[in-house]
């Protein structure tokens, strides 16, 4: 892909914003790190050992685990990332990538860092740093949110096990694994 068209794509993302004129030229001209994907091309294949992070221009992407082919695990649109944080040490991919419309990507690996100066390397370190954050307190909300109904689901389980402590029918065995699961829903819903 030649800088011009590079540059075009970036200069519509987010993750670009805080990025002087200059410094997404110098982001362009590392052409080789543009790549086209085809609709249906694997992008990263799960358990390899890709050390790239990717960054979504234009098109769509999915993922995927192996055993279950057949399920999307989550749709990307532009200005996505996925990948490997090039400073991080790298593990084995979990998911599969697949472009399913016709899809530009900006590949940042450790040669393409090396290539840029240090002021352009730090803005996107800034920018991976606020990628990560956001994903964190996404979880936090996700948990939060989870952490709830798991209370909801201890609350309407304790009118069970009150029903099961006085129902003589029950063995023991059922009242000791009643009052297990109502405390590990307890300790779920109530963290420390």
């Amino acid at each position: 892909m030649d800088n011009l068209k590079g540059l075009m794509l970036i200069e519509n993302l987010a993750f670009f914003d805080g990025f002087r004129s200059e410094e997404k030229v110098e982001v362009a001209s590392v052409a080789q790190n543009f790549v086209q994907y085809r609709k249906e091309s694997l992008i990263v294949k799960q358990d390899s050992n890709d050390p790239s992070l990717y960054i979504l221009l234009d098109g769509k992407v999915v993922l995927k685990k192996n055993h279950q082919p057949d399920v999307i695990i989550s749709t990307l649109l532009p200005n996505s990332i996925f990948g490997t944080l090039p400073a991080l040490p790298v593990a084995p991919r979990n998911k599969n990538v697949i472009a399913i419309d016709n899809s530009h990507i900006l590949r940042v690996d450790r040669p393409m860092l090396d290539a840029l100066n240090p002021i352009v390397i730090n803005k996107f370190n800034i920018e991976f740093i606020k990628v990560l954050f956001r994903r964190v307190s996404e979880m936090n909300i996700k948990v939060s949110e989870e952490r709830g109904e798991i209370g909801r689901i201890a609350h309407a389980f304790k009118k069970v096990k009150k029903e099961i402590d006085m129902t003589p029918s029950f063995s023991e065995e059922t009242r000791i694994v009643s009052n297990f699961m109502y405390a590990q829903l307890k300790t779920f819903g109530n963290p420390l």
